[in-house]
């Protein structure tokens, strides 16, 4: 005859444990919460003084080439969006949802019936109060090609 010996816990241990992990994730959000609020003012701040400015600068310096492209500020963004189809854009903005906050440049752009996107990390975290033009002017020429091939 086999006996089976089941071991259970004390409910006290049980209680005791997940209290200690729940306060462990309250704190998790807390710290999160900071972060992100940090985040979002240094995100601000360069978007003002260094991204936008950039975008602005790439858009007639491509407009130059032949290429037309507008520049559009909604609220906390900076969208590259070309003349000739509106489903071709380039757009910084700032995400929350993630492990910490990033700066993420998201290019979307068509090649007949299909509609191709992009994502890449521009900053991430402290990094992001840091991020200057020329950051900026790196990732703009990587996502263009697709937008300028004839």
């Amino acid at each position: 005859m086999l006996l089976l010996l089941v071991a259970m816990l004390e409910t006290a241990e049980v209680r005791r444990q997940l209290t200690h992990r729940l306060a462990e994730l309250r704190k998790a959000q807390t710290q999160w919460r900071a972060a992100a609020d940090v985040a979002r003012a240094a995100f601000e701040g360069v978007l003002e003084s260094e991204i936008a400015p950039t975008v602005r600068q790439f858009a007639q310096a491509l407009k130059a080439e032949g290429f037309t492209f507008s520049v559009q500020t909604p609220a906390s963004t900076v969208r590259l969006v070309s003349d000739r189809s509106s489903d071709n854009v380039v757009d910084i903005v700032l995400e929350l949802g993630g492990a910490q906050p990033e700066v993420i440049v998201r290019s979307a752009y068509t090649r007949g019936r299909r509609q191709l996107e992009d994502e890449r990390t521009l900053a991430q975290g402290e990094a992001i109060a840091s991020l200057d033009g020329e950051r900026v002017l790196a990732v703009l020429l990587d996502v263009i090609e697709p937008f300028v091939e004839r």
